[in-house]
């Protein structure tokens, strides 16, 4: 599950403006239990495996023979273990007289898996279910027999309508990000809590969806039912802003967070009304008020007069800061005493908190923020290289040694190294 725990939780992803299109119902998901928390959908074993599980998994030693070719399932249970259930289409084949199909089962038996043929119980369909959790092999055929699968989950069979991968489609379920997410993921950047809270509330499932069979241009879509307590709404409908941060991050970067606005102030304010759903309204108004009385300004009042169309945070090097670039120009000026410290963060979230946002200086129509070293450091770094690719527009970005996500105008685009 590494591999594609990684994949998945990319996303730092608040939402993309994807538009529904039905994509074609398998059979397979008959077979697939209820409380599944990712469930992933492939045309072909033989190719989806690799990209899916690495080269230690039990699944890839196997010999499927003619079955490699075969549709499948590869779902994961929720429990602490994560525990996979691989369910291929076995068309028309018998358990009793297809070779095949016994070659395979005493594979299974040899490397310790346990099986279930199911015959005539799918749609169309004969499937042949592997795991190595004897429990979860019986839960799934007892869910087959009685006619509950993960169709019945909340919100799943919505989630279905996004899946329009060529090669397959990937469904994770977002409420159960603390089991998902790996222990290590980010670690350099932000704590276990802050992701699991994080990913946990962008939304109700999560879609990615394959058109090769490739870690990279996998496209993501979100599922959420409309609620504005879904950190995906914030995009919902929001137009992509420029995005000419390229100019401002050090050609050494190793992490990069952007945010581009195209109307800073409607996105502050949908941001409060989800904030408001949530809960944390009076918590966020708080910390406003909190620095009004130390900082002699209410950060949105701040917010109003800068207009900020980007918001970068970087580290490259050693070093941290934030990146702003106001909707007018900032003039160009030196290392100073930063007088609003603490307000991007208090705005926006613990995503664009940094350690020291102290001090500040001014260069190319940019704002950086952080301590004396790191704004001295950006002001001589390199700069143009590293970003060279992104698109002239964009929502929102993140890019770091594990993977990239980039939210256009019109898709959302995840890249796994």
């Amino acid at each position: 599950m590494r591999r594609i725990s990684g994949i998945v939780w990319v996303l730092f992803l608040l939402a993309s403006c994807k538009s529904e299109v039905a994509g074609e119902l398998s059979a397979l998901y008959s077979a697939v239990p209820s409380r599944s928390i990712a469930v992933m959908h492939f045309d072909s074993c033989e190719d989806a495996l690799p990209i899916l599980l690495d080269s230690t998994s039990v699944f890839r030693s196997l010999d499927y023979g003619r079955l490699s070719r075969a549709e499948m399932v590869l779902s994961y249970d929720y429990s602490a273990g994560l525990i996979p259930l691989l369910v291929l289409d076995a068309g028309r084949a018998s358990a009793d007289t297809s070779a095949m199909v016994r070659k395979l089962l005493d594979q299974a038996a040899e490397n310790k898996l346990f099986c279930f043929y199911s015959g005539e119980r799918l749609p169309k369909r004969s499937a042949l279910l592997l795991s190595p959790s004897k429990a979860l092999i019986a839960e799934a055929g007892e869910h087959i027999i009685s006619g509950v699968s993960i169709m019945d989950a909340e919100g799943f069979r919505e989630s279905l309508a996004l899946a329009d991968g060529s090669k397959g489609s990937i469904f994770l379920r977002n409420g159960s990000a603390a089991r998902l997410i790996p222990r290590n993921m980010l670690k350099s950047y932000f704590t276990r809590k802050e992701l699991v809270r994080f990913f946990g509330g962008v939304s109700e499932w999560t879609v990615l969806n394959f058109g090769s069979y490739s870690r990279e241009g996998i496209d993501v879509a979100f599922r959420e039912p409309g609620s504005a307590r879904y950190l995906s709404s914030l995009f919902a409908g929001m137009e992509a802003g420029d995005c000419n941060s390229a100019s401002a991050v050090p050609d050494s970067a190793e992490f990069v967070l952007g945010l581009c606005l195209d109307d800073p102030r409607a996105y502050l304010h949908v941001w409060e009304e989800c904030l408001d759903v949530r809960a944390e309204l009076s918590r966020y108004k708080g910390r406003l008020a909190s620095l009004r009385k130390s900082a002699g300004k209410n950060p949105s009042v701040w917010w109003t007069e800068k207009s900020p169309k980007e918001i970068v945070r970087v580290i490259w090097d050693g070093q941290e800061v934030l990146l702003v670039r106001p909707a007018k120009k900032a003039r160009a000026s030196g290392l100073a005493e930063n007088p609003y410290p603490g307000f991007i963060p208090a705005l926006l979230g613990d995503a664009f908190r940094i350690s020291d946002d102290s001090m500040c200086a001014s260069a190319g129509g940019w704002m950086a923020l952080g301590s004396a070293e790191a704004v001295s450091a950006w002001l001589e770094a390199p700069r143009g290289a590293f970003l060279s690719g992104m698109p002239r527009k964009a929502k929102y970005y993140l890019i770091n040694p594990e993977f990239s996500i980039v939210a256009g105008s019109k898709n959302t685009v995840l890249n796994v190294n």
